[in-house]
């Protein structure tokens, strides 16, 4: 169980940063299956990513995307099969609909990577339970100093009040990846630590 935290100078650096991390999954794993709710996120992410294939072709072929936020003409221009984009909401119980409706001898049905946010009240958009513990790995994407007290709450809370994201301390791999805006609700010594230098 980990959950590391990144903090970048701004929304564009955590963009490319993320979307660098996308385009190596998706090269180095050419079955993943991979979640994306980013819709209540600044960060360019999407943007980014678009530029990054572009200078580093990738094969998406055999590639799944479950898109929460209605973006399928995007993965269709990235080279994603149009039949293996899926629209999915906010409760869609992952595991169950993989099996349903993708498993494949290749990609063993699992879900590879969640990319989401949180808004600036905390909420995450996408059902804990049901949609991020069942991936092998989350990158949580917060930018924006209206989320620097959603982020406080993240790093001090334990998972035993209300605040959902906390219980994300549960998974083995979440990447908090951070703008400086919003890590201004980390303790100064942690932010710090946390920076791009030592992260």
């Amino acid at each position: 169980m980990a959950m590391n935290f990144k903090v970048l100078e701004n929304e564009h650096v955590v963009a490319e940063y993320v979307a660098d991390i996308l385009r190596k999954q998706f090269n180095n794993n050419p079955t993943t299956i991979a979640g994306l709710h980013l819709a209540k996120e600044n960060a360019p992410v999407l943007d980014e990513l678009k530029k990054n294939v572009d200078s580093h072709a990738v094969d998406f072929s055999q590639i799944n995307i479950l898109d929460y936020d209605d973006n399928k003409s995007y993965y269709e221009a990235l080279g994603v099969p149009n039949g293996q984009i899926y629209n999915v909401s906010f409760s869609e119980d992952t595991e169950s609909f993989i099996k349903d409706k993708i498993k494949t001898k290749e990609n063993k049905g699992k879900l590879i990577v969640q990319v989401v946010s949180l808004d600036a009240s905390g909420n995450l958009d996408v059902a804990l339970r049901q949609g991020l513990l069942s991936s092998r790995e989350v990158l949580l994407v917060i930018t924006g100093t209206d989320k620097k007290d959603a982020v406080k709450k993240l790093y001090e809370e334990n998972g035993k009040t209300n605040f959902e994201p906390a219980d994300l301390k549960a998974h083995r791999m979440v990447n908090v990846i951070l703008d400086e805006a919003a890590a201004e609700g980390l303790p100064e010594d942690v932010r710090q630590y946390f920076t791009a230098r030592f992260a």
